[in-house]
């Protein structure tokens, strides 16, 4: 009998977690060849045996790695999501905003970038100002003497003239402030929400990874032997290690 195999891709997402985990253990159970000595006879036909059921046993975890992360690939590029409201918000779909959020630290340089710029030359603009203005009164003192106190008006006069035959001023032909906010609330809308509306999409949609028949285990087997080649024994490994173990695990989830 055959049966649909229908998950939700943050089931999917856990589940490869758990598969890589099992798929990298796996392999420290098998042995492919062994040598043999007058001390330690090695059975071919035994190791053989073992052999193919450790190599069946770590494909079969592959197989079953490809097909929920294939699944997943295929259902993140058609499932459209909105990030964000007003009109900074962000539209396109799950794998689109995946690698939009990963590209985003190019904006976040760039922002830091305009902002350090902003800062340094208003720094620079405000030493200058303060720098001309101390030039200006030594100028008037020296020029003046007494006077400079009593005769408001001529040191208007002369200040305005020197400021402006001296004049300072920062050239921004791009407005870089008024860009700097814009990309600044572009940047908060989408990396504040991005994350939940993708863990949003992820378990309310399903992926379908085919038929599978019902009594199909992977592998049906209550223990898996493992070659020992320094002692020439076989020794249990427990079935969590092996694909049997991730099948159980998955039921568990599955009750949960």
């Amino acid at each position: 009998m055959s049966i649909s195999q229908q998950m939700s891709i943050t089931q999917g997402l856990a589940e490869l977690k758990l598969l890589d985990k099992r798929i990298n253990k796996c392999l420290g159970y098998v042995e492919w060849s062994l040598l043999s000595t007058k001390n330690n006879r090695i059975d071919e036909a035994e190791l053989k045996k073992h052999a193919q059921a450790e190599y069946q046993s770590y494909m079969d975890l592959v197989k079953r790695r490809d097909t929920i992360k294939r699944a997943i690939v295929l259902s993140n590029a058609q499932t459209q999501v909105t990030i964000g409201t007003g009109p900074k918000k962000w539209s396109g779909t799950v794998a689109e905003a995946i690698e939009h959020k990963s590209s985003l630290v190019y904006k976040k340089n760039l922002l830091e970038k305009m902002t350090r710029n902003i800062n340094t030359v208003t720094r620079e603009y405000v030493d200058a100002i303060d720098a001309l203005e101390k030039r200006l009164d030594g100028l008037l003192t020296s020029e003046l003497g007494k006077d400079v106190k009593t005769n408001p008006e001529t040191i208007t006069a002369l200040r305005t003239s020197f400021m402006e035959t001296n004049k300072i001023e920062i050239v921004d032909p791009m407005d870089l402030k008024k860009m700097a906010k814009e990309l600044e609330e572009e940047i908060d809308s989408f990396a504040t929400n991005v994350d939940w509306v993708l863990s949003e999409a992820n378990g309310k949609t399903m992926i379908d990874l085919g038929d599978k028949t019902e009594s199909r285990k992977i592998p049906k087997a209550t223990k898996t032997l493992v070659w020992n080649k320094w002692s020439g024994t076989n020794l249990e490994a427990s079935p969590s290690d092996t694909a049997e173990g991730l099948e159980g695990t998955k039921e568990k989830e599955d009750e949960a």
